[in-house]
């Protein structure tokens, strides 16, 4: 489980994020529009329907990459997006086994490495990998600059012994995606 903080490339001058997402629209090669709702929900991490996805796309005559502006123009808020730093792993730590079975709670240590504090009702989210938690999303309130938190994931391991990902990231109350997955 990782929580990604966003450098900036000295090179480039784009956070890896902004260089992920270059490298995903140059990879696009697809016409079929069940690939491109896919493709369109994939990169933006839009909480949409199908037919919310399908709206920006036909918006765009199906150019994805159009369709992935318009959705940032008409959805991005005009606030700063919160910054947020990962810490540590404070309890189980990446590649560390549990015992088939076991109930363990998962800690991550995070800090606002912003200059603003973080928006109310911030929560961390699972967002792809294997689901064994009961809840989908923690609360996580707002955290003033520099301040850290402690986020806590009450996690049973699978049945049968394996390496498991499961991935998480913080969003805003408005469903805006902040400082990477974990």
């Amino acid at each position: 489980m990782d929580i990604d903080s966003e450098p900036i490339s000295s090179t480039t001058g784009m956070s890896n994020l902004d260089e992920d997402l270059m490298e995903r629209l140059r990879s696009i090669t697809t016409c079929n529009r069940e690939d491109l709702i896919a493709q369109f929900r994939s990169t933006t991490n839009a909480m949409l329907t199908d037919e919310g996805c399908a709206f920006f796309l036909e918006m765009s005559n199906w150019n994805l990459n159009e369709a992935i502006l318009a959705y940032y123009d008409a959805e991005m808020p005009t606030d700063k997006i919160p910054q947020m730093r990962f810490v540590a792993d404070v309890t189980v730590g990446e590649g560390e086994a549990i015992p088939p079975n076991t109930r363990f709670v998962k800690t991550w240590r995070v800090e606002n490495s912003g200059n603003e504090p973080w928006p109310s009702n911030c929560s961390l989210r699972f967002v792809n990998g294997d689901r064994l938690q009961d809840r989908d999303e923690i609360y996580v309130g707002s955290l003033a600059p520099a301040e850290q938190a402690n986020i806590s994931v009450d996690i049973t391991s699978p049945a049968v012994s394996k390496i498991i990902r499961s991935q998480w990231r913080l969003f805003t109350s408005a469903g805006v995606p902040f400082g990477g997955k974990r």
